[in-house]
């Protein structure tokens, strides 16, 4: 590998070939800055690793690919954090790119503010239909309310020391626009394995909990969003993935504000309830009854107790059968 990286950046990569070249141009784009390019290809089935040869040819030791069977996206980042040798780790997606300044712009903070163990950065998102949304932090994040901060310097901000606050009521920083110091990190700090679709939420929940974070006020990634993503396609199973994550925060979290827990609840109540119809609509009303009294207990409103009624009703009623049939066989 490069000798002495200063920044280390991780790509996980599943059936990446179309895309995973474009990734790396925008790495081999940044301005000047020591970087490593740390590919982990995830079990693919297509030429991920054949499509980036000419890179791979032309890097040398600056770029290193390693290959495991397929373990999801949060095996593969943290398979690159352990091999990172950079005083700081970026996190790229195969699908998606950087911005030319990226790099710079954010080492420019870390110089600024060396009090700083996280760095983020705003993001442009291009939809399925082609069309480019300049900010992703105006048009979505904003709705939960502002994260309060200080400019030191034009568009460069550290947050306010209340950030973890509002972290734990919303998913807020993306991966693709995030530099973490690896000290920050250490042999503790990983995304959790086995947890899909809201892993990145509770990975820098746990990084921002540990120390203080900046923000550039500018696009420095771009998302491509592409058919068939998980988070496009398998609804339900988000909102599964989504009630754990939740769970888990409203568990690993009892220190943050009263308000921030409530607004989380609360959330959390919404999931659970999206999830008992689900159960509902496809027969399941011992299961949707389970889900209906959990959001019951998150937060309490008529709705979702007549809601539960009914579905203890449906379980009764499918009961009944069950248990006429019993009595039968045991008269018998």
């Amino acid at each position: 590998m490069a000798d002495n990286p200063l920044v280390s950046i991780v790509i996980p990569a599943l059936n990446a070939a179309r895309t995973l070249p474009r990734a790396i141009d925008s790495i081999v784009g940044q301005r000047a800055v020591s970087w490593e390019v740390i590919v982990v290809d995830d079990g693919s089935t297509d030429d991920t690793i054949g499509s980036i040869q000419q890179h791979r040819l032309r890097l040398g030791n600056r770029m290193l690919v390693l290959k495991q069977k397929h373990a999801g996206s949060s095996v593969a980042r943290n398979t690159g954090i352990d091999r990172a040798r950079g005083e700081y780790v970026a996190f790229l997606d195969a699908d998606d790119e950087f911005m030319p300044n990226k790099l710079i712009r954010q080492l420019e903070m870390f110089c600024r503010r060396p009090d700083l163990g996280l760095v983020y950065s705003d993001f442009s998102y291009n939809d399925l239909s082609g069309r480019l949304h300049r900010s992703v932090y105006e048009e979505l994040v904003e709705r939960d309310g502002p994260v309060r901060m200080e400019e030191i310097a034009p568009r460069l901000c550290v947050c306010d020391r209340n950030l973890l606050d509002r972290m734990v009521v919303s998913y807020l920083i993306s991966p693709i626009t995030a530099m973490v110091r690896r000290s920050v990190l250490g042999n503790e700090v990983r995304f959790p394995p086995g947890q899909k679709y809201s892993e990145e939420w509770l990975f820098f929940l746990d990084v921002s909990s540990r120390c203080r974070v900046g923000y550039v006020a500018e696009p420095l990634s771009v998302q491509h969003q592409t058919p068939g993503s998980l988070s496009l396609v398998s609804a339900a199973r988000n909102t599964q993935h989504q009630v754990r994550a939740m769970q888990r925060i409203l568990e690993r979290y009892p220190h943050a504000s009263k308000d921030s827990r409530r607004k989380l609840g609360g959330k959390l109540a919404h999931c659970l309830r999206q999830m008992a119809f689900d159960h509902f609509k496809e027969g399941e009303f011992r299961s949707a009854r389970s889900a209906f009294w959990k959001a019951l207990q998150h937060h309490a409103d008529w709705s979702t107790a007549v809601h539960l009624a009914q579905a203890s009703w449906a379980a009764r009623a499918e009961a009944l059968p069950e248990e006429s049939s019993t009595s039968t066989a045991a008269s018998r």
